[in-house]
């Protein structure tokens, strides 16, 4: 049996479609939930934050402070 080539959309493979199609789906659910995120940080203020900075507030979140 040949291997599907990556993004062959073969009519009669319905197995192969399917899973194309799951892909497609998940990728844009992915994507909204990346923009939403990005849209929430921008909002709370946090979108700026250094890695450094993000860290000392899990810390501070951490020890109660």
């Amino acid at each position: 049996m040949k291997k599907n080539v990556k993004g062959e959309n073969k009519k009669g493979n319905a197995g192969w479609n399917a899973f194309l199609k799951l892909r497609s789906q998940a990728q844009r659910g992915m994507l909204r939930t990346m923009q939403q995120l990005s849209a929430d940080a921008e909002k709370a203020g946090s979108a700026e934050m250094t890695l450094d900075e993000i860290n000392a507030e899990i810390a501070a979140a951490r020890s109660g402070k």
